[in-house]
């Protein structure tokens, strides 16, 4: 079987994946924000607008650093929320850990092997815009109550 064809990591021990190297990298505007995106593989590219006036300024920015992890297997389950004024981090099972850090602007998911294009594409995509939009108003879990209840059935 061939290994996954994305940039890896071969360095010492890092449990927090901080080391990773995510060489792929777009900007894309989302409403009215900048959101820059860096990914280990080249699926985890939203198939958002690129956005192609870089020369102007921007009042909202998000960067985005997607990983594919190779050691997470599964599939997307139910939603945890854990929340304080600065850091919201999403656990949604085994295959996916998203965390926003409010005061820099960043957001870093782990995504597991099981999670197809499809599937990122479809859910993910929309419910990170989504959680970016929420950030940046200053209220990072006001609508996902209901996405929460729903997304088990993924």
């Amino acid at each position: 079987m061939q290994p996954p064809d994305f940039a890896g990591y071969a360095g010492p021990p890092d449990l927090l994946r901080r080391f990773v190297p995510t060489p792929l990298k777009a900007i894309y505007r989302v409403g009215t924000t900048r959101v820059a995106v860096e990914t280990n593989d080249f699926i985890l590219l939203p198939e958002l607008s690129l956005d192609a006036q870089l020369n102007e300024p921007c009042a909202q920015f998000l960067c985005w650093k997607l990983i594919r992890d190779a050691n997470s297997r599964g599939r997307l389950g139910p939603s945890m929320f854990l929340t304080s004024r600065t850091l919201t981090v999403i656990n949604m099972g085994p295959a996916c850990v998203v965390g926003v850090d409010h005061e820099k602007h960043k957001l870093i998911g782990f995504i597991g092997m099981e999670i197809d294009s499809r599937t990122f594409q479809e859910f993910l995509v929309p419910f990170l815009c989504r959680i970016t939009s929420d950030t940046l108003l200053g209220n990072p879990t006001s609508r996902f109550a209901e996405w929460s209840d729903n997304s088990s059935n993924v």
